[in-house]
């Protein structure tokens, strides 16, 4: 193997792996802008998760999201002294990495135009912001009474749809659907254009 290659590889390893960690600690800082300090329901806590997916692909995806999940951990150790159920949200990332992964992997479709890219994108958006309602429904049904001690307001949507007419597994799901497919969408496009603004710059793309 030629040296030259074997320095190459070591260098984008390096560069990835810190990129990873870059954008684990950016969306936690996002995370705690939106819900911390703006009280927002939104967290906006994948925009660089997406952007990595587009990047280096669901693995690398992935790590980016663990590592993030785990300085979340931390924050609640020390806010709440306890994290219980919180690093199950990894599978909800892992359903999002998976279901936009489905749509993006091959990357000529979206260099086919502005129209069918936006397209593209909008309908993994709309599809993994479904997926995730499911599945975050579920952890939050499960492990409800953690998930109301922790004042995240995105509760008081599945408060508004939990009554007597319908019961919290579902108004778990249901009550998710409008802020996670939102959210879906933003992340999505702002991790899409990361990604695209990251290739100019490092590799020197068009």
């Amino acid at each position: 193997m030629n040296e030259n290659t074997v320095k190459f590889d070591k260098k984008h390893f390096f560069i990835v792996a810190l990129t990873i960690f870059i954008f684990s600690m950016c969306d936690f800082l996002v995370a705690y802008f939106f819900q911390d300090v703006l009280k927002s329901p939104f967290f906006f806590d994948t925009i660089f998760m997406i952007a990595a997916l587009f990047l280096f692909g669901p693995i690398a995806s992935l790590i980016e999201y663990i590592l993030f999940i785990s300085f979340t951990c931390i924050k609640l150790k020390i806010l709440y002294g306890k994290t219980d159920f919180v690093f199950l949200y990894t599978l909800s990332a892992f359903t999002i990495i998976l279901v936009t992964w489905l749509f993006i992997r091959k990357k000529e479709n979206l260099n086919k135009g502005l129209n069918l890219t936006f397209l593209y994108i909008l309908t993994a958006s709309v599809v993994a912001g479904l997926s995730c309602s499911v599945v975050s429904g579920f952890i939050n049904y499960y492990f409800a009474n953690c998930l109301f001690q922790i004042e995240w307001n995105f509760n008081i949507f599945i408060f508004a749809f939990n009554s007597e007419y319908m019961d919290l597994l579902t108004s778990s799901i249901i009550g998710r659907i409008p802020v996670t497919i939102l959210d879906r969408v933003v992340t999505t496009f702002l991790g899409f254009g990361i990604s695209k603004l990251y290739s100019r710059i490092i590799y020197g793309e068009r």
